[in-house]
């Protein structure tokens, strides 16, 4: 009793075994890491340049860091950055902000 296998037949338990391996492959597949916490230890200490105008934007996309020190020559246009990291200490002269703050800083935008 041979039955002969059709070509409809043939398609059929190939995409059945094709959809098993699938889904028993995904059963098996690791879960994605969950994102993990940054502990406040793990920030970056950042000091900003020129923070004024332009310098602004720069500091705003890296605000969930620690701004540490802040330095524009003009007092008047980096006003509003002062303002938005009140705990940074504020220069006017880069090379002094680097001089005192040289252990404080892990970078410097």
């Amino acid at each position: 009793m041979s039955r002969k296998l059709t070509r409809r037949d043939l398609l059929e338990r190939t995409a059945i075994v094709g959809a098993t391996i699938a889904v028993g492959g995904l059963s098996w597949a690791e879960q994605a890491p969950k994102p993990r916490r940054i502990s406040p230890n793990e920030k970056l200490n950042i000091a900003g340049i020129g923070v004024g105008g332009m310098g602004a934007a720069d500091m705003n996309a890296v605000s969930t860091e620690n701004i540490v020190a802040l330095c524009d020559v003009d007092e008047a246009r980096a006003a509003d950055t002062f303002k938005r990291f009140p705990n940074a200490r504020k220069y006017f002269d880069f090379r002094e902000m680097l001089e005192k703050e040289d252990k404080n800083i892990d970078a410097v935008v």
